[in-house]
């Protein structure tokens, strides 16, 4: 019996196609990049807290302002998704911190985040921006609203959740309140791993300066 015939290119293609890790989905989210003294301020803030609570703290360089989180999507909705946020101005917003507070807001403690002050209706607008470009290419608003917040830990253990919100308030109460300004609206590819997630921009929309 003679030898099947070696693949041609285009059958290779056409098999790599079909392969499930080609069409793998794409966990992405739209964010905010803040100035990175002001994210490095902020992942210091853990130091202040010592051992209270088990907190897994944001490293500074995947502090940022979470706009809407899109899940698992497809290549080509992501494609859809990148080309619509394309097109959007990003306003010049001027924030300030205003304290530290968790969700939920009773009971145990599970995320630690700095409340966020100043254009926060301008804020709010574009994030509407975002949610609705967001449902033309299937992804669910938030049900529980926006809160402009910026996510500092995420607690692994209810043990001394008190002492931790209690820390929480008195920390707040010394957040340096300098305005700043978020320096573009980014679309990211996040890739969940053992020693945490990594995040590549797949767009940066640069935000207008602020005068």
């Amino acid at each position: 019996m003679s030898a099947a015939p070696a693949p041609t290119t285009a059958r290779k293609h056409a098999t790599r196609r079909q392969h499930p890790a080609y069409h793998a989905a794409v966990r992405c989210f739209v964010a905010l990049d803040l100035p990175r003294p002001v994210c490095n301020y902020l992942a210091g803030l853990a130091q202040q807290f010592g051992q209270k609570g088990k907190v897994k703290w944001v490293p500074a360089d995947q502090i940022h302002l979470t706009l809407a989180f899109a899940g698992d999507l497809p290549p080509d909705q992501v494609e859809g998704l990148r080309a619509d946020l394309a097109a959007l101005d990003v306003p010049a917003l001027s924030l300030h911190l205003t304290g530290l507070g968790h969700f939920p807001p009773r009971g145990e403690p599970r995320v630690v985040w700095a409340a966020l002050g100043g254009d926060v209706a301008a804020l709010a607008a574009l994030h509407e921006q975002v949610a609705t470009i967001g449902e033309r290419h299937g992804i669910d608003r938030d049900p529980r609203g926006f809160a402009p917040h910026v996510t500092l830990g995420r607690v692994r253990s209810p043990f001394g959740a008190l002492a931790l919100i209690d820390q929480l308030q008195q920390v707040g109460a010394t957040l340096r309140p300098k305005p700043f300004a978020p320096q573009a609206l980014v679309l990211y590819r996040s890739e969940l791993r053992p020693r945490g997630p990594i995040h590549t921009p797949l767009l940066r929309r640069p935000a207008a300066a602020v005068t």
